[in-house]
């Protein structure tokens, strides 16, 4: 155990201290969560991005409409050749493009989506 602690300084910890890091880490969240702290969930800048997200992908409804029968992929290289900017202002990618469909079809509306 020395010779491994002494080529893994810098990782190791004694075994006892292993065995207790979990019941630290539930017994500080505990020390929390009496406190008011609240632990994980939406937070209201989460629910600003989306919504931000959300007007986006909107906004790029008729351009996704037209590109409707490519693929993700061919999507985002003619969305590049438009000089379409990206959600963050860069080039689109494969999975920008899939992550704004999924979007816009959770946006559609309910009557729209049963006459499909």
């Amino acid at each position: 155990m020395l010779a491994s602690c002494r080529r893994f300084s810098s990782f190791a910890r004694p075994e006892p201290e292993l065995d207790n890091a979990p019941r630290r880490t539930k017994d500080a969240l505990a020390a929390a969560k009496a406190r008011g702290v609240r632990l994980g969930g939406v937070r209201a800048k989460g629910l600003e991005l989306q919504r931000e997200a959300a007007e986006r992908a909107e906004r790029l409804r008729q351009v996704f409409g037209e590109l409707a029968t490519l693929s993700a992929r061919s999507a985002a290289q003619e969305l590049n050749r438009r000089k379409i900017p990206a959600p963050a202002g860069g080039k689109w990618f494969a999975v920008q493009v899939i992550r704004v469909r999924k979007r816009l079809e959770k946006q559609t509306s309910p009557e729209l989506k049963s006459r499909r």
